[in-house]
């Protein structure tokens, strides 16, 4: 059992012997599992624990056991206090709380909390990719002038873009505005290499990818891969593309 007072860790002692047991009932417990399930969640992937919290009225200190909800082993949780809720991630911060005073307000809380929950996890871990958009980088580095591209190296850059193209569309479903997204990207940077000195354009193929790892919510393995498959690809064009030009 994990132990807790307003931030600081119990007494064993103490805890064992004075705190009053405030968990949630069966019933309660049930309520959670069928809201999980609503949500689209698994409840295999939740677990409950106890903390004890200190309590203070006046002059008098109570020690009280509270469920916590945690999602798997993260930093992802929901503390069921009396009359009070704490959960992780918040709706606007990293860690929220709020009163309640019937049982329907608190069911709201934790629908919140599930909603950004869904979110947070969700989430790409761009952070992770950056190794490959340093591949993706080196590949800009490459040009070390900003002089139009020859028509051998655009006629390259049409064929790989869509190579890329293709495997962005088979990484996952997407949403029609997701497709759309994807589509306005890649014939902006089809468009834009025909006007583009070679510099700019790399620029902007960094940075189309980047956002385009965003704004699809990839996952940390998908946007690796992207961006991955984008700074080897062009690597070999702007090899081939030299050849060519010899």
């Amino acid at each position: 059992m994990t132990e807790f007072a307003s931030g600081k860790v119990v007494g064993h002692r103490v805890a064992v012997r004075m705190a009053e047991d405030l968990t949630l009932k069966g019933t309660d417990r049930n309520s959670v599992f069928e809201l999980l399930r609503e949500r689209q969640f698994d409840p295999n992937d939740f677990q409950w624990q106890v903390m004890v919290i200190s309590k203070s009225d006046f002059s008098q200190t109570r020690h009280l056991q509270v469920s916590v909800l945690r999602y798997m082993d993260t930093e992802y949780y929901f503390r069921f206090d009396p009359h009070h809720s704490q959960w992780s991630p918040g709706w606007q911060l990293k860690t929220d709380s709020g009163d309640w005073s019937s049982l329907n307000q608190r069911c709201e809380q934790l629908r919140g909390w599930l909603s950004a929950l869904k979110t947070e996890i969700a989430a790409p871990d761009l952070w992770a990719s950056l190794p490959d958009e340093n591949i993706l980088s080196a590949a800009a580095s490459l040009t070390i002038d900003n002089r139009p591209f020859a028509p051998s190296e655009r006629h390259l850059i049409q064929i790989k873009l869509d190579e890329i193209k293709a495997y962005l569309q088979d990484a996952q479903d997407f949403t029609n505005e997701q497709s759309e997204m994807i589509e306005r990207e890649f014939a902006y940077l089809r468009e834009s290499s025909e006007r583009l000195g070679r510099k700019d354009w790399l620029n902007n193929l960094v940075g189309g990818l980047f956002g385009l790892a965003i704004g699809l919510a990839l996952d940390p393995e998908k946007a690796k891969g992207l961006l991955g498959l984008a700074g080897s690809t062009f690597q070999s064009l702007w090899n081939a593309a030299q050849t060519l030009l010899r």
